[in-house]
């Protein structure tokens, strides 16, 4: 059976709005809206954690944090006994490869066969490949530079474009496709680095917004610090209209907006070089990012939490000829829903550890999500989102602490209705659904299979079949 390509490309800290298809009034993705417009978009995805690595083990692994164990950046190693996307399709002849940002500490079995990679957790001691390659042409000294680290990592010194991250990442995996094994099939994740800090726009990049001419986005009351859940990200919580001004705002946002232009035009060569291999309409591509960005929402920038702008994300899948496009899917989705879909498309099993769905249905048809409810997580605090309401509850060792908002009548999130008499059955239902999901979902080595009858979705780790 000759099976397609798998061609997964990600974004770091992209907000889910800031994509040429969603209508933005600023920024342009041309090629990722063609990738849009030739197949399905999920414009309601949430992603499991709304930082880089425990998303991206969760996408990879179609597993919530609580179940995977990961919480962090680059706190601990990975466990080895996780099954991912990538290891599981070497089992069915596939080719695996990773270019960019890998953010995968420590983790021995993550599946990558061939990896170029970029970022500084990657390799110790500036060792991954960018680094050198950046070294070769003397200019290593400006990867280090973060530039003002209380101001969007912004810097006067910039890296030339054609040496730049964007421009990398381009050309190496148009090299890793150029003498690729084309007699098997591959599954190939880029993973852009940006639009994530640092913001420094490469020198030369043909892709500059005027500050000056941005439009804003309306939710610029800042109240992102006063959540109980406040996401205290050091330096980031200086990166704000109220410390810098809205010029500096406008600056932060002009260089964010370039970055992402300029994967997209790298997104545009990759997708011109499948077209010349001749391998476009044998390539399923699904194009999303790790977590979002507040992206001027709140008139700030940087991570937190439980925020829509946070843990909403770009999901778009295409396979020319083959899926149902034309316009979004409306309802809700989760990134979990990754790896279950791919097996899915691919005819394979799906492996009893995947926690997500699979969204064929949605691919191959006019029918739009009827999925109730997605969650996500965080030390301390679990999150319910239906398509009404958003539930955040936490427990700080002497009280539970939450946040409710109705998204019919506050869909920026800005009054907590959590102690409200009014709406407490919502609350206490949305309570006992957080702890529903958590039972069900769990995955604790606990006893042999025959001891334990409930819930029938544990699949025992340790236990003979437990990734059968």
């Amino acid at each position: 059976m000759n099976r397609p390509n798998i061609l997964l490309i990600m974004t770091d800290q992209h907000h889910a709005g800031c994509v040429g298809y969603k209508g933005h009034p600023d920024v342009k993705t041309p090629h990722i809206d063609q990738l849009a417009a030739e197949g399905v978009r999920f414009d309601e995805c949430f992603c499991a954690n709304g930082v880089c690595v425990p998303s991206r083990v969760s996408y990879l692994t179609s597993m919530y944090c609580h179940a995977h164990g990961v919480y962090g950046n680059d706190a601990l190693d990975i466990p080895d006994a996780l099954l991912s996307l990538p290891r599981y399709l070497q089992t069915f002849g596939y080719q695996t490869a990773l270019i960019g940002k890998k953010h995968l500490p420590g983790w021995n079995t993550h599946g990558f066969q061939y990896e170029r990679v970029c970022y500084e957790a990657d390799a110790p001691f500036r060792r991954h490949h960018y680094y050198q390659y950046l070294k070769q042409h003397g200019l290593h000294d400006l990867y280090d530079d973060l530039g003002d680290v209380e101001r969007f990592c912004l810097s006067d010194r910039a890296i030339p474009v054609q040496h730049s991250l964007e421009r990398w990442t381009g050309r190496e995996t148009l090299t890793f496709l150029t003498h690729r094994d084309k007699d098997a099939p591959f599954f190939l994740m880029i993973s852009f680095e940006r639009p994530h800090p640092p913001l420094t726009v490469p020198e030369g990049c043909p892709f500059v917004y005027d500050p000056d001419s941005l439009t804003l986005p309306p939710n610029d009351r800042e109240v992102v610090p006063q959540s109980p859940f406040f996401f205290d990200r050091n330096v980031e919580v200086k990166w704000c209209k109220s410390v810098h001004g809205e010029a500096g705002l406008r600056e932060g946002l002009a260089a964010y907006y370039s970055l992402i232009s300029l994967i997209d035009d790298e997104i545009g060569k990759v997708l011109t070089c499948l077209d010349e291999q001749g391998v476009r309409e044998d390539t399923i591509i699904i194009f999303c990012a790790d977590h979002g960005d507040f992206a001027g929402e709140y008139s700030k920038m940087a991570k937190g939490w439980q925020y829509d702008a946070i843990h909403r994300v770009p999901f778009v899948w295409s396979w020319l000829g083959k899926l149902k496009s034309g316009g979004p899917k409306r309802g809700l989705v989760e990134t979990v829903d990754l790896f279950p879909t791919v097996c899915a498309l691919l005819d394979v099993p799906v492996p009893v550890t995947a926690q997500g769905k699979d969204l064929i249905p949605l691919l191959f048809s006019d029918e739009d999500s009827a999925r109730e409810a997605v969650f996500y997580e965080f030390v301390g605090v679990k999150t319910i989102r239906t398509k009404t309401h958003k539930l955040s509850y936490g427990y700080d060792g002497e009280k539970g602490i939450g946040e409710l908002f109705d998204l019919r009548k506050d869909p920026h999130e800005y009054e907590n209705l959590f102690d409200s008499p009014e709406i407490a059955p919502v609350r206490e239902e949305l309570l006992r659904r957080i702890l529903n999901w958590w039972i069900e979902t769990q995955q604790p080595p606990n006893f042999a299979r025959d001891n334990e009858v409930l819930p029938p979705s544990r699949w025992f780790a340790g236990y003979p079949n437990a990734f059968a």
